[in-house]
């Protein structure tokens, strides 16, 4: 199995991507190489500069339970993974090694938007997330720690596709006049029809199980426009799996995605009438162009009274999602209050009438 480690030309000490400098960079002699700079290094001095002078490619053991294990080419320990693992680091040393036989062929990447959030900036905005929480426990924000920070390059599916269709609603106007006499109700029918085309560009899809429960969706969007071709040594540093969902699987959530989205954009033109229902319609889907990407995520754990809270970071713009506890104590004190207050304008009201 080929593996890649990133050295420094400098100190020999292993080199990751920075996000804040788009460079490959030394922690130790805190020098910077450009990705382009590192990648011709890299294809003039081949195997050598990557595993050391001379050394073997790490054989890699399957093992009973599916997870799949091979000696680190810098010290010697096991990394252990799975036969999706691309990129990780060795747990005792921390070298950082690249996968590349999980990332040729069918299974290369086009397209990469590389790390712009540090990990720093990514545990800061975690515990900013915890200001202004009122219902949050006291003991949750005074004692809680992030227990591990992973930075994770997440297989997606980029999409394009066409949408086609027409939609009829059935709608009426309602009106109330007088006479004097008699007061009249006149309602009026109509059939609303809506049609047109409209195009779609990268709609990402998940290209993998791995994160199943997790809502990546919720981190979108990403800027696509900085999306850029892929290569391998924006993973240095990062952990990074290949699809193992394969693009047909899902094309038709991408239709799905894209019907709902003609449906609201027709809906959302049909005003003036007092209601409206969609009658029929029908909106023919064709895809374009799929492209395998690798997307930057944040992922970041903390335990707390036994219970593990997950929170999910776009690695480009850091929008964050995840879920925090309630301290039910003072959920039930603000029911109590709140019942109280509108109790109390209850009365006062009552007063007056």
């Amino acid at each position: 199995m080929e593996t890649l480690e990133y050295r420094c030309p400098n100190c020999n000490a292993y080199l990751v991507f920075d996000p804040k400098s788009g460079d490959m960079k030394c922690d130790y002699c805190l020098s910077h190489f450009s990705v382009e700079q590192v990648k011709e290094n890299n294809d003039t001095r081949g195997k050598a500069y990557n595993e050391g002078e001379n050394a073997e490619a790490p054989e890699e053991h399957v093992h009973e339970d599916g997870y799949v294990s091979f000696s680190c080419p810098s010290c010697g320990g096991e990394i252990v993974g799975d036969d999706t693992t691309a990129a990780t680091e060795c747990p005792f040393c921390g070298n950082p090694t690249v996968i590349t036989q999980r990332l040729n062929g069918e299974f290369k990447p086009d397209f990469v938007i590389p790390f712009k959030v540090t990990k720093e900036e990514a545990v800061a905005a975690l515990e900013k997330l915890y200001k202004g929480k009122k219902l949050l426990p006291d003991a949750f924000t005074k004692d809680n720690r992030v227990k591990k920070v992973t930075g994770m390059y997440v297989p997606y599916w980029i999409c394009d596709c066409v949408a086609s269709g027409t939609v009829t609603y059935n709608a009426t106007r309602v009106n109330t006049f007088s006479d004097g006499k008699y007061l009249t109700t006149r309602t009026d029918h109509f059939n609303v029809i809506r049609a047109g085309t409209v195009a779609f560009d990268n709609i990402p899809e998940d290209g993998t199980t791995k994160l199943e429960g997790i809502h990546t969706e919720s981190i979108e969007p990403y800027d696509y426009s900085e999306m850029i071709p892929y290569s391998n040594q924006y993973l240095s540093g990062y952990v990074a799996d290949r699809y193992d969902v394969p693009s047909e699987d899902v094309l038709e959530r991408v239709a799905q995605r894209a019907r709902a989205s003609v449906e609201e954009s027709f809906r959302d033109t049909v005003h003036g009438y007092s209601t409206v229902s969609r009658a029929n319609g029908d909106i023919d889907i064709s895809n374009g162009d799929v492209h395998f990407a690798l997307l930057p995520v944040w992922m970041l754990n903390t335990k707390w009274k036994g219970n593990i809270y997950t929170f999910a970071m776009n690695g480009q713009t850091g929008k964050m999602v995840g879920d925090l506890p309630v301290d039910k104590g003072k959920f039930w004190k603000r029911v109590a209050m709140f019942t109280g207050i509108f109790t109390a304008i209850g009365a006062v009201i009552a007063l007056f009438l």
